[in-house]
């Protein structure tokens, strides 16, 4: 008779099996011995948990970053979600004095800056994994996503970091904008040149199959401004909505909204309401198809409800409805008045309150799916080199080769990894 070998089993029978594996086991060990075990295994452990606590969440709130998870069943039937919160993320929790400014997620990793911005830190709340990265240079306006080259986010080395700062500069009289782009394998920053322009980002953007996408803006024209770490070019995609001109304005206390989302890692969703017009809708599209050059909408929710200053969101296919959070003042006139932030459950028929606190002034809360991954981050190399090498980059035209001018930099000295207390 014909032995059976493991690599013989179907990819069902695999997980199967898997999931007879009991909990206590150690499956981080299983990472020496089969990494495809292991990430399934990982998979299958999220899936658990998920159906027995909930929806489960990563929340920025008040510079600290948590773990949180809402509970949606019944959601139609009158029964109130309920949204507990767990411990920070453990990556997080070795510095009580670590003040986050803002996080983005992409494929099981987070990106924290730091109030102050002066330092930059990539964790994996999975397995606690967490590196430092130093800016180049020091600019109040910026934005930072992460992505990663490829089709898969095999390892942290496919990864990289792109920032983005506008700022006015007084010696030249104009306002300026800057690229670059970080490299976890060699630990070094690219400047990339990019044409003119005169747009600007209105949205936090996101992580879609490891492009990002954002929204912003071109005198009153609102669009979709991509990124990909592949090719390393910006692009272009329409909203699925018209943008009102000034002609329309009838309300200018508030400006209009526009979010956008991920589903699934592997589809784009835009939230918009159109405040300027006093029209009390919201209004949800997620993407059909989506690439860097092409996108296509399907409506996933319209619901008369108004929510002001909405500054993030996530859909639940499987419930229609949308966890939105918001931040500010109801009544932006008094001055009295103490901002905070909540959490709303959106559908049809359906407006419930499962968070409403003070908040700390200007802090801007978040909300983001999160879903385990098996990504490692390696450590920094160790070796003594006090000089690095920074490509600055031109972005070319379509259908031209890049040329690059190198600039030499004296690398800072790398901030120690903190010491872990999980």
């Amino acid at each position: 008779k014909k032995m059976v070998m493991i690599t013989d089993l179907t990819f069902d029978l695999e997980k199967k099996i898997l999931a007879l594996v009991p909990k206590e086991s150690r499956p981080h060990a299983w990472q020496t011995i089969c990494k495809r075990w292991y990430a399934v295994r990982q998979d299958l452990l999220s899936k658990k948990h998920l159906a027995r606590t909930g929806r489960e969440f990563i929340l920025l709130l008040n510079t600290n970053v948590f773990s949180t998870t809402i509970n949606l069943e019944g959601v139609h039937n009158n029964v109130d979600p309920v949204m507990e919160f767990g411990g920070k993320l453990g990556s997080l929790q070795d510095s009580n004095d670590l003040q986050i400014h803002d996080i983005f997620y992409c494929k099981g990793l987070v990106l924290c800056t730091m109030v102050g911005k002066q330092m930059l830190v990539v964790c994996n709340p999975s397995n606690r994994e967490t590196r430092y990265v130093e800016p180049r240079t020091s600019h109040d306006c910026f934005e930072y996503a992460l992505g990663y080259k490829g089709s898969k986010a095999s390892c942290v080395n496919s990864y990289k970091i792109l920032r983005y700062c506008r700022y006015f500069d007084k010696q030249a009289m104009r306002t300026v904008s800057e690229f670059e782009l970080y490299d976890f394998m060699s630990d070094s920053w690219t400047v990339l040149d990019v044409h003119e322009h005169d747009w600007e980002i209105s949205a936090r953007g996101v992580s879609v199959k490891g492009n990002t996408y954002w929204v912003a803006k071109e005198n009153e024209d609102q669009f979709i401004l991509s990124f990909d770490f592949t090719r390393e070019r910006f692009g272009f995609l329409p909203l699925p909505y018209e943008s009102a001109g000034p002609e329309d304005s009838m309300n200018d206390e508030y400006d209009d909204t526009a979010v956008l989302s991920v589903v699934r890692d592997e589809q784009l969703s835009v939230l918009h309401q159109y405040l300027h017009l006093d029209l009390y809708e919201m209004k949800i599209w997620v993407s059909n198809m989506i690439g860097t050059k092409k996108v296509s909408w399907g409506e996933f929710l319209v619901v008369d409800v108004v929510l002001l200053n909405v500054v993030s969101f996530v859909v639940d296919e499987e419930h229609k409805v949308a966890v939105c959070c918001s931040t500010g003042k109801d009544d932006p006139s008094d001055d009295s008045e103490e901002e905070c932030t909540s959490i709303s459950i959106i559908g049809k028929n359906i407006q419930s309150l499962v968070y409403d606190e003070g908040a700390i002034h200007g802090s801007w809360p978040h909300l983001i799916n999160y879903v385990p991954s098996p990504v490692q981050i390696l450590r920094k190399s160790t070796r003594k080199s006090k000089r690095k090498r920074t490509t600055r980059r031109h972005q070319p035209e379509e259908g031209t080769s890049a040329r690059s001018v190198e600039e030499t930099k004296v690398t800072p000295k790398a901030k120690p990894k903190a010491r872990r207390s999980f």
